[in-house]
């Protein structure tokens, strides 16, 4: 299996997830999630055969529109979708488990593979920590929450992302999931405090806390920075966009925190050797 190969099935895979992701965004907020076991229209609720559900491709065949009632079809689904798809390619390339090694061609064996269980634990543990951050962005993008399914879930799997995963320990996942719940505590406190206002949802107490179970809690301080930063360079363009400069613009911060978990997941270890290149 050559390079090509990986990157192909990875791609693949993440396609067909990422259809099952927007079945998770559409489905978990409304409580419906094991009530339809066939995927249906959400304009009529008609069924949708097979072969008008399959990832990117029926979206663009159909041409955006239902085939039952000719309902607008959400641009959602096919971004989604090519999003989890580029990155499984991207994890596959970041964490190779697959390894390919010559044989004995003595005794008639030729490439032989190999799995890297390390690594594969690694691009396991990416790929599942994504997909999660990914569907919790878009419903609080959405409607403004964070579902408990998805917080508390990351935060009660914890141990078992400990004792699977070749880097994290236990003492770091366990200070990731207190200081992580913690630290977003205290700020929600202080700004209810100085402005007698809800500046964050608790929901974003218990996502912080589950991404400090899954990355440990040396993540927590670059997680936070990268999350504020971007939240308020957003923020700033929204308010310029919109022209509503009262500094009141409501934002979900659980999508900033998602990308300042990825980032730091995927990107932590160029971003240490970038610090120590520039002597910081």
């Amino acid at each position: 299996m050559n390079l090509v190969a990986t990157l192909g099935i990875a791609l693949l895979l993440g396609l067909v997830t990422g259809s099952f992701l927007n079945v998770c965004i559409l489905r978990i907020p409304e409580g419906t999630f094991f009530k339809n076991t066939r995927s249906h229209c959400p304009a009529c609720g008609a069924l949708i055969p097979w072969y008008l559900n399959l990832p990117v491709f029926s979206f663009f065949v159909l041409r955006g529109r239902a085939r039952c009632c000719s309902a607008k079809i959400s641009w959602q689904y096919p971004l989604i979708e090519c999003a989890t798809g580029l990155l499984f390619a991207y994890l596959a390339l970041r964490f190779p488990f697959i390894e390919i090694k010559q044989g004995d061609f003595a005794q008639g064996v030729g490439r032989i593979i190999a799995i890297d269980s390390n690594e594969g634990w690694r691009f396991l543990h990416a790929m599942v920590f994504c997909c999660v951050l990914l569907v919790a962005s878009v419903i609080d993008l959405r409607l403004m929450i964070i579902p408990d399914v998805l917080s508390l879930g990351l935060i009660v799997l914890t141990p078992v992302v400990v004792a699977l995963h070749p880097d994290l320990g236990w003492r770091s996942s366990l200070l990731g999931v207190v200081l992580g719940a913690g630290i977003l505590y205290a700020v929600a406190w202080t700004y209810w405090l100085l402005r007698h206002e809800v500046g964050m949802g608790f929901g974003d107490v218990k996502l912080l806390a589950g991404i400090g179970g899954w990355l440990g809690y040396e993540a927590l301080f670059p997680v936070i920075l990268t999350a504020s930063v971007s939240g308020s360079l957003v923020g700033i363009g929204v308010m310029i966009w919109t022209r509503k400069f009262h500094g009141k613009t409501a934002l979900p911060f659980g999508p900033f925190l998602a990308f300042g978990a990825v980032v730091y997941l995927l990107f932590n270890q160029e971003i240490k050797e970038l610090w120590i290149s520039m002597g910081l």
